[in-house]
């Protein structure tokens, strides 16, 4: 099962990788111009409320926010006595980031101009960091311990596709960054959970 985790975990990673292929040859370039247009949202044109509930959430999964979450439910883990799961939730992460980080220097895209930008950006656009990020969420529902572990992992889920979404609502990423950058978060939180079953000896 563990083993089967991995490849899952690789096989997510593959795809976000394919999708940055396909993106630097142009073949989504029509499509990804077509739903930032539709999706981004603009001052005097769309409600205040609107921009800022898109800020907020973007806000939520910044760099800062993402390490002070990381270290809080590492934390968690840790007051559990689960040791390894604490360190997996500590690290992953932050080697996801990485990762992300190498992606988008690798594919160095542009990032859009459909739209005027909602959110300060300064590095490139391939995939989304935010959009990863959410990977906090999801392997923070699979190793913390709790009632009705299900219905955490879709709130999990949620709030990775909320931080996603936003990106392009502020018009800072293009379509196809989300939706690798969704790839990359999964594939880190599954491959943290195949190395929490394997060190904890855990079903």
């Amino acid at each position: 099962m563990n083993k089967g985790g991995y490849f899952l975990a690789a096989l997510l990673l593959a795809l976000a990788v394919g999708i940055g292929l396909a993106v630097s040859f142009g073949w989504a370039r029509n499509t990804d111009i077509a739903v930032l247009q539709a999706l981004a949202l603009r001052k005097g044109e769309d409600a205040d409320w609107m921009i800022t509930a898109a800020q907020w959430t973007t806000w939520m999964l910044d760099s800062e926010r993402r390490t002070m979450l990381g270290l809080a439910f590492a934390a968690w883990l840790l007051w559990d006595r689960r040791y390894k799961a604490a360190l997996i939730m500590a690290v992953l992460p932050v080697l996801g980031g990485a990762l992300s980080s190498i992606l988008k220097e690798a594919f160095a895209r542009p990032r859009p101009q459909i739209a005027p930008h909602l959110d300060h950006v300064t590095n490139l656009s391939f995939p989304s960091g935010h959009a990863a990020a959410g990977a906090l969420f999801v392997l923070a529902a699979l190793l913390i311990p709790g009632n009705q572990p299900r219905l955490r992992l879709c709130a999990a889920l949620a709030a990775m596709v909320a931080v996603g979404l936003s990106r392009p609502l502020l018009g800072v990423h293009w379509p196809t960054d989300i939706l690798a950058g969704w790839l990359v978060g999964l594939a880190v939180a599954v491959c943290g959970l195949a190395l929490a079953r394997n060190w904890e000896g855990r079903r």
